[in-house]
């Protein structure tokens, strides 16, 4: 029996070992919404994207996509009463029961993301009929791209804006055309958005921007 009620004496004495830190929950938000906006047809693209490779980059993070937020904090975010600027953001979310909704869905940080791409009118020519090897074509066009994209990231549990990042990419569509035309497709929207992914994740994490000559993990 002392025995016993040793081996229970030192089960109770003993330290409680740490709890398990949760993963971060990043919602994701476009914002500010505008349907008229030519560029607004990437939103889900970019959406996509960043979920994607804030999962690479930080492997146990909770991704919510805008949906789930929109829903949750309707109408708040809708085009006709959303805020118009970031502070208005900021004060949006620090009211009590925006934080109470948004504590519903377990969120620990808030991405607004907004941007897209910029596609210039197609250049040189191509020319098909039948004097080209019976009905081919002949010529060369093409198209300038570029997508800039940014995001503002709110921390929900110290209710603050963490940090402000910004991606850009460029690229050449070229479209030659022997006989039959073959586009080569300059894909600026994805190494934009990775960029900013990745740049969101560290964020998210707490890591420093890599020095200038870093390789990228």
């Amino acid at each position: 029996m002392k025995r016993l009620l040793a081996a229970l004496l030192i089960v109770l004495m003993a330290p409680l070992a740490p709890a398990a830190e949760q993963p971060p929950v990043v919602g994701l938000v476009w914002w500010p919404a505008d349907p008229a906006d030519p560029r607004h047809r990437f939103a889900r693209e970019t959406e996509e994207c960043l979920a994607t490779t804030l999962r690479e980059r930080a492997p146990g993070v909770r991704v919510v996509h805008q949906g789930v937020i929109r829903d949750a904090l309707y109408p708040r975010l809708e085009p006709a009463t959303q805020p118009p600027n970031e502070q208005a953001f900021a004060e949006l979310l620090a009211r009590p029961a925006v934080q109470e909704r948004l504590r519903g869905l377990g969120l620990t940080h808030l991405v607004a993301f907004t941007g897209g791409t910029d596609v210039a009118p197609f250049q040189g020519g191509i020319l098909c009929g039948a004097g080209y090897g019976g009905g081919g074509c002949l010529g060369f066009a093409w198209q300038d791209k570029t997508t800039t994209l940014a995001a503002a990231l709110w921390n929900l549990e110290r209710r603050e804006s963490v940090a402000h990042e910004q991606s850009r990419s460029e690229g050449t569509t070229i479209v030659p055309a022997f006989l039959l035309p073959i586009p080569l497709i300059a894909d600026t929207h994805t190494a934009a958005c990775q960029e900013l992914g990745a740049q969101v994740a560290r964020d998210v994490l707490g890591e420093p921007a890599p020095q200038p000559g870093t390789p990228p993990r």
